[in-house]
C-alpha cells in the first residue's frame, strides 16, 4: 500500500538539487507501484542501470550472468537531457509529487529517517515531520520484498541487459 499523504510540498521554494544529477534508485515493490499509480509504461520513465554505486544504495541489485561475469543492474527514474529527473517541471516542481519514490520522500534524511544525510544537497532546512517515519518504514519493507524478488529473477533470468519493457513480465 502506497503512502499518498498530502502534505505540504516543502520543496516549493527549492532548485531541484536533489532532482537533477542523482540517480534515483527504485525497490521493484515501489516500481510496480508507480507503474499502477501512474498509468505509465516503465519505459517511460525508469530504466535498468549499472552504473549506479553498490556502496551508496540499501537496495539489492538485480544480478545478470553473461559469460563467466555477473553484472549488477539497479532500477532507476530516467534523466531527461542525462540530468534531469524525468519528472522534474520546468518550474523545478515534481509532476508526480504525490507518487515520487521513498527515497525522495525521504530526502534529505537517511535511510531510517532519523538523522541527516551527511553531504545533502538540499538548501531548503527540514524539520522532521511525522510522514517520515512511516515513509521510512514502508522503505524497509519495500526492501526486504525487493531483495527476494530480486533473489528469486535472478535465479530465472538469462541473457544480456534486461529489457525495461518487459518489467511487468520480470515482476508481474
Amino acid at each position: 500500500m502506497a503512502i499518498s499523504l498530502l502534505i505540504e510540498n516543502s520543496c516549493k521554494s527549492c532548485t531541484a538539487k536533489c532532482c537533477r544529477g542523482l540517480a534515483v534508485v527504485l525497490t521493484i515493490p515501489e516500481a510496480r507501484r508507480m507503474v499502477a499509480e501512474l498509468g505509465m509504461a516503465p519505459q517511460e520513465f525508469m530504466e535498468f542501470s549499472d552504473r549506479v554505486d553498490p556502496k551508496g544504495t540499501p537496495h539489492y541489485p538485480l544480478l545478470v550472468k553473461s559469460g563467466s561475469h555477473v553484472r549488477k543492474y539497479y532500477i532507476i527514474l530516467r534523466k531527461k537531457e542525462k540530468f534531469d529527473c524525468v519528472f522534474l517541471n520546468k518550474d523545478m516542481s515534481c509532476s508526480v509529487y504525490n507518487h515520487r519514490p521513498h527515497v525522495c520522500r525521504l530526502y534529505p534524511f537517511e535511510l531510517d529517517g532519523k538523522k541527516m544525510k551527511k553531504g545533502a544537497l538540499c538548501p531548503v532546512k527540514f524539520e522532521r515531520e511525522g510522514y517520515v517515519d512511516k515513509v521510512a518504514q514502508e522503505l524497509k519493507k519495500d526492501l526486504s520484498e525487493h531483495g527476494k524478488l530480486a533473489r528469486a529473477w535472478a535465479v530465472k533470468y538469462e541473457g544480456g541487459m534486461p529489457d525495461i519493457s518487459k518489467f511487468g513480465e520480470y515482476f508481474g
